[in-house]
């Protein structure tokens, strides 16, 4: 017989987050949230559907490891494993609203300016 490799492994704890799956349900059958799905979640689907990409998700759980001692984690922490991933590939623009009209003597016609994109 194969001898089997048993792995023990402690709870991930995330500040300010309840994760009990008896909580979570309640507020699923109380339409509350729209499903387990729901961006407010802190399941998988949930944290996908918030911006997580499956990569950062996979980073961070690589980087944490398997430990044996209970751990509180933040969820910048998590979110900055996300951003390593999606900064390389996505552009950062800045947009403006509720802009307030400046007149300027000396400037004869309306003007805008373009900028390169936020350097990474």
């Amino acid at each position: 017989l194969r001898k089997p490799y048993i792995y023990e492994y402690s709870r991930l704890n995330l500040q300010n987050t309840v994760l009990s799956k008896r909580k979570l349900t309640w507020f699923v059958n109380e339409g509350i949230v729209s499903g387990w799905d729901d961006p407010r979640f802190p399941t998988v689907r949930g944290v996908l559907r918030r911006g997580m990409t499956v990569e950062g998700l996979k980073l961070f759980i690589a980087a944490q490891g398997s430990s044996r001692a209970v751990t509180m984690m933040d969820w910048n922490k998590i979110w900055a494993f996300n951003r390593k991933v999606i900064d390389p590939i996505s552009p950062r623009y800045t947009a403006l609203t509720d802009t307030v009209p400046l007149l300027i003597p000396e400037v004869k016609d309306e003007t805008s300016k373009m900028v390169p994109k936020h350097p990474k």
